[in-house]
C-alpha cells in the first residue's frame, strides 16, 4: 500500500544559494538558529537547524537575484523578543502590520540577508475559526 503524501514527507530542507557564506552564517548566528551540519565531507555546506526548522546555505554557483527567487518566511514564538534581537545585534528591520480579517491581526519583521534573500519573521498567529 502506498503511503500517504502527508505521512511520507517529514521535513522541509530547503538549500540557498548565497554569495557569502561566512556572512550568511554569522547572520543566521546572530539570529539564534544553531548550525547542525558542517564537515570535509561537504566542506562548502553549512546546515542550520532546531526542531521546526532544517536547511542550509552553500556559495552560488553563478549570479542570482535573491529577491525574485525566495521570500523566507519564519514563525516565531515571541515576535517582540524577535524585534528585541534583531535591534540587540544591529540587524536592519521593518516592522509589518497585517489585519487581514476582523479579530486576525499579526506583525512581521522584514530582513534582509547579506546576499540579499527577504526574510520575514512572522508572529504565531492562527485565523479565527469561522463558525
Amino acid at each position: 500500500m502506498a503511503k500517504d503524501a502527508r505521512d511520507l514527507y517529514t521535513r522541509l530542507a530547503p538549500v540557498l544559494n548565497v554569495r557569502d557564506v561566512p556572512a550568511e552564517r554569522a547572520f543566521y548566528e546572530s539570529l539564534g538558529i544553531p548550525v547542525i551540519y558542517e564537515g570535509d565531507e561537504y566542506p562548502d555546506f553549512i546546515a542550520f537547524g532546531t526542531d521546526n526548522i532544517h536547511f542550509g546555505i552553500q556559495p552560488a554557483e553563478t549570479d542570482n537575484d535573491p529577491p525574485s527567487v525566495l521570500t523566507w518566511q519564519m514563525v516565531v514564538s515571541d515576535i517582540d523578543a524577535a524585534i528585541e534581537l534583531c535591534t540587540q545585534t544591529g540587524i536592519e528591520f521593518e516592522v509589518e502590520q497585517n489585519d487581514p480579517a476582523p479579530e486576525w491581526s499579526y506583525r512581521r519583521l522584514l530582513l534582509r540577508t547579506p546576499s540579499g534573500y527577504r526574510l520575514a519573521l512572522e508572529e504565531d498567529s492562527e485565523p479565527p475559526v469561522a463558525s
